[in-house]
């Protein structure tokens, strides 16, 4: 879903949205840069599992193979 807003002094006003937006259920909004952030951390973590599928390690449990972080 996409959102355009636009900013009105210390509101935000929704001018067009592409989807259904839910009711009483709160939205984050990310800036180009921290999608872009977002979207290499997660490349980086794909080439850094890559090697196992190829090697075939598939059946190993992943926290022998990487460092999961806590959530």
């Amino acid at each position: 879903m996409t959102v355009t807003i636009l900013k009105e002094g210390s509101e935000l006003r929704v001018i067009e949205q592409s989807g259904d937006i839910p009711e009483g259920q709160p939205i984050q909004f990310y800036t180009q840069e921290e999608l872009d952030q977002l979207s290499a951390e997660r490349k980086a973590m794909l080439d850094v599992q890559m090697p196992s599928f190829i090697r075939g390690d598939e059946d190993e449990d992943a926290r022998e193979l990487f460092v999961i972080p806590e959530k």
